[in-house]
């Protein structure tokens, strides 16, 4: 695996979108009403609908990317760097990977990415992204051939 195929594969917003989903449910959802555990996607609301309740649950509702408004593709560029680059990651580095136009919001995400991998094992956090990408990159050559075909 190639450091920039990592980051290629998931700046497209779609791919990451569903790593992201795979990642949360690898997680665990938790119903914020009835505290059930068994959720399954609402693919046309983009949410997840709890099994007991019904209640629906954003994507980014209860993670790191609550509330934010930026790419979901940028936590994935993040986890890789931080973990890449470690104390010499900047917050400069990672607006010229992303092209982002601002700071300010770069540095509020970054220092919400950094606290996550500080709670949570960055070992785990890796595992789970390397398998995810593995998983989505399988998937995108099986699609290529088949569209070849």
């Amino acid at each position: 695996m190639q450091a920039g195929n990592l980051i290629d594969i998931y700046k497209n917003e779609t791919i990451a979108t569903e790593a992201f989903r795979d990642f949360r449910l690898r997680r665990g959802i938790i119903c914020k009403k009835c505290s059930g555990t068994h959720h399954y996607w609402l693919a046309p609301k983009q949410q997840f609908q709890c099994k007991q309740c019904r209640f629906r649950t954003t994507l980014q509702s209860g993670t790191v990317l609550e509330g934010s408004k930026l790419p979901i593709s940028y936590f994935f560029i993040a986890v890789y760097m931080i973990l890449k680059k470690g104390n010499a990651f900047t917050i400069q580095d990672f607006q010229e990977e992303t092209g982002h136009k601002y700071y300010e919001p770069l540095y509020d995400f970054i220092r919400k990415v950094r606290a996550y991998l500080n709670a949570n094992d960055p070992n785990t956090v890796l595992i789970d992204l390397v398998e995810l990408f593995n998983h989505h990159l399988i998937n995108r050559k099986f699609q290529e051939r088949v569209v070849q075909d």
